[in-house]
C-alpha cells in the first residue's frame, strides 16, 4: 500500500499543498484585524522604532499582560523587512508551518506514512488554522511550539538520546515564553497519560525529568529578565490601578493560574460548554470527526490498553478542552493549539475507516457531504449579501483545484480518500473567497486603518491621539511617522496636528472648547464582531459608526 500510495497519489498530494500555500498567501497583505492583531502589531513595531526589546508598551504606557516571544520575533522580522502586512504575518506563518512539519513528523513516528500527511492536511486545513495565519495573534506560534515539544518528548523516550530531550524543553520553554506557563500543563498532562496508560512507572518517576524543569527554567530566564527589569526593579509604576506589581509574579501567577480562577486583575466570565461546540466550527471540516475519533479511541482501550498506540493526543486535547471550559476566558481560537493532536486522531480515524479497521464509512461519507453542501449555501448567501467586487485571484485557487480534483479522479483512489480530498479542495476554495472576497471587502470599514492611510497621505507626521488609553490601535500602527499622544488639557497648544477620534471624544473636545476642525468623517465598524446587518450590503450604513479626522486651529 505505501508504494502504491506514494507513487499514485504524491503528486495529488503536492498540488493540495500548493494550493494550501497560495491561499495563506492571499491572506498575508490583507489588513491586520483591529484590535487584538493590531495591538500585537503595535507593540513589536514599539519594540522596533525605540530599539527596546525589555519593556512592553501599549497606548505610550507600560503592557503587561502576554509574554515577549511572538513581539521579539515580529519585531525582528520588522527589521529585516520593514513594518507591513506582511512582515508582521510572515514569521507566524513559517512557524506553524514548522509545526504541520512536526505533525507530520510525529504522526509518522508513531502511525504510518500515510496517516502522517493525512494529519498535516487536517492540520493546514482547519478553518482556525487559516484564519489565524491571517488575523496573527500567539496562536500559530504557540500551535507550532506544542506540537513539537511533544515530537522531542516522545523520541527522547523511544530512543533515550539526550539531544531530544533538550529539544523538548526548549520547545516547552518558546510555549511558555509565548503564552504563559499554563501553555505545559496538558504537555505535563500528555505525557503522564501516555506513561501512566501504559504503566512505564520507571520513566514517571525517572529523574531525568527534574533536570526537564531546570533545563526550560534556564530557556525562560530571557522572559523572567525582562520582566523583573521593567517591573520588580520599579515598585513606584502604577500597574493595574496599583504600585508594587511584580511582573514575575503575574507571570507565574496571576497572568494563568489568576485568569484560571478569575482573581487576576484582568478577568472574563464564560460558558463552560464554549469551546465543545466552537471546535465544531473552528475545526471546520474535521470538528465532528474529531469527537468521533475520540469515542472510538476510547472505546477501543476502555477495557484493555493497546500498548502500541499513543495516548498524547487524547489526553492533551481533553485536557485542554477541559481547562480552556472551566477557565472565564474563552475565545475560539485558544482551541488552535491543540489543533495538531486533535489532527492526528482525525487522520488515524480516517485511515482505519479507509482500511475497514472502523466500519463507519457511511456516516463518515454523510457528515463530510453535509458540511460541504452547508459550506456552499453559506459562501452563496454570503456573497449574495456582500456583493464584492469580483477578484480575479479567486480564480488561481479555482483552477488549482480543478487540476487536483481532475487527478484525484483519474487516480481512482478509494472512496475514503476521494471524499476526504474533495472535501479539502471545497474548503480551501471557502477560505480563497474568504481572503479575495470577504474580508477585502470588510475591512476597508476599519475606520483607524482608513484613517491613518488619509493622514500619511495628506497629513504627514502630525497624525494624533487622545492619551486616554482608548483602543485605537490600528490608527497607530498604520501611521507611517510623527505620531503622538496629547494629554486632554494640552490639545490647544498643537495646532496644526490631526486627531483620530470617535464620537465620545469628539463630545469631549466640544466640552473643553478645543478649537478645531473636521478634516474627514470616517465610516467605522468593528469587524471582529460582525453581524448580518454589517454583512448585507443594503444595510451596512445603519450599521457603521461615525469617527473624525480633526485639525486644530
Amino acid at each position: 500500500m505505501l508504494k502504491k500510495f506514494q507513487v499514485s497519489e504524491n503528486r495529488i498530494f503536492l498540488l493540495v499543498f500548493l494550493l494550501i500555500l497560495v491561499v495563506t498567501l492571499f491572506g498575508m497583505p490583507l489588513d491586520l484585524i483591529d484590535p487584538d492583531a493590531a495591538l500585537y502589531a503595535n507593540i513589536s513595531k514599539t519594540i522596533y522604532t525605540n530599539n527596546d526589546f525589555i519593556n512592553l508598551y501599549s497606548l505610550g504606557y507600560d503592557w503587561l499582560d502576554k509574554p515577549h516571544l511572538p513581539f521579539w520575533i515580529t519585531a525582528l522580522s520588522f527589521k529585516l523587512f520593514g513594518v507591513s502586512n506582511f512582515a508582521y504575518k510572515l514569521p507566524a506563518v513559517l512557524i506553524f508551518f514548522s509545526g504541520i512539519f512536526f505533525t507530520y513528523k510525529f504522526t509518522k513516528e508513531n502511525y504510518n506514512i500515510k496517516t502522517a500527511v493525512y494529519s498535516a492536511l487536517i492540520l493546514a486545513t482547519a478553518t482556525h488554522s487559516i484564519i489565524s495565519n491571517f488575523d496573527v495573534r500567539a496562536e500559530p506560534y504557540l500551535t507550532a511550539f506544542m506540537i513539537s515539544t511533544i515530537y522531542f518528548i516522545d523520541k527522547y523516550l523511544k530512543t533515550k538520546i539526550i539531544k531530544h530531550l533538550i529539544f523538548a524543553c526548549l520547545f516547552a520553554a518558546l510555549a511558555i515564553m509565548t503564552k504563559g506557563i499554563f501553555a505545559i500543563i496538558p504537555l505535563m498532562i500528555g505525557l503522564g497519560g501516555e506513561l501512566i496508560v501504559k504503566r512505564k512507572w520507571n520513566e514517571i518517576f525517572n529523574p531525568i525529568w527534574l533536570l526537564a524543569i531546570v533545563l526550560i527554567f534556564i530557556f525562560i530566564l530571557p522572559e523572567l529578565y525582562t520582566l523583573y527589569i521593567q517591573f520588580d526593579t520599579q515598585p513606584d509604576k502604577i500597574i493595574f490601578g496599583s504600585k508594587n506589581t511584580s511582573g514575575i509574579k503575574f507571570f507565574f501567577w496571576d497572568s494563568q493560574f489568576g485568569r484560571f480562577f478569575n482573581t487576576a486583575p484582568i478577568k472574563g466570565s464564560g460558558d463552560v460548554f464554549f469551546f465543545l461546540h466552537n471546535i465544531l466550527w473552528a475545526f471546520l471540516p474535521w470538528g465532528i470527526l474529531y469527537y468521533i475519533a475520540t469515542f472510538f479511541k476510547i472505546k477501543k482501550n476502555l477495557k484493555k490498553v493497546n500498548a502500541n498506540e499513543e495516548f498524547y493526543t487524547i489526553f492533551i486535547s481533553l485536557s485542554a478542552l477541559f481547562i480552556f471550559s472551566l477557565s472565564k476566558f474563552q475565545l475560539a481560537h485558544y482551541t488552535n493549539i491543540i489543533f495538531p493532536f486533535m489532527a492526528v486522531m482525525v487522520a488515524d480515524l480516517i485511515y482505519k475507516i479507509e482500511t475497514g479497521k472502523i466500519h463507519i464509512f457511511k456516516g463518515f461519507k454523510f457528515i463530510t457531504w453535509f458540511q460541504n453542501a452547508v459550506a456552499i449555501l453559506l459562501i452563496a448567501a454570503i456573497w449574495y449579501l456582500l456583493k464584492p467586487q469580483f477578484n480575479a485571484f479567486f480564480l488561481i485557487t479555482l483552477i488549482v483545484s480543478i487540476i487536483a480534483f481532475y487527478r484525484i479522479v483519474k487516480s481512482k483512489i478509494n472512496k475514503t480518500s476521494f471524499i476526504f480530498l474533495s472535501t479539502i479542495l471545497l474548503f480551501l476554495n471557502v477560505y480563497s473567497f474568504l481572503f479575495t472576497h470577504f474580508y477585502p471587502t470588510i475591512l476597508e470599514y476599519q475606520g483607524g486603518v482608513s484613517a491613518a492611510r488619509f493622514v500619511n497621505e495628506n497629513y504627514k507626521k502630525k497624525g494624533s491621539l487622545i492619551d486616554n488609553k482608548h483602543h485605537h490601535f490600528a490608527f497607530e500602527y498604520y501611521l507611517n511617522d510623527g505620531f503622538k499622544r496629547i494629554d486632554t488639557l494640552k490639545i490647544n497648544n498643537y495646532t496644526g496636528r490631526i486627531f483620530y477620534i470617535n464620537q465620545s471624544e469628539y463630545e469631549t473636545f466640544t466640552r473643553n472648547n478645543v478649537n478645531f476642525r473636521i478634516v474627514k468623517k470616517i465610516d467605522n465598524f468593528q469587524v471582529s464582531k460582525l453581524n448580518l446587518k454589517f454583512v448585507n450590503k443594503e444595510t451596512r450604513k445603519e450599521a457603521l459608526e461615525t469617527r473624525y479626522l480633526v485639525e486644530i486651529l
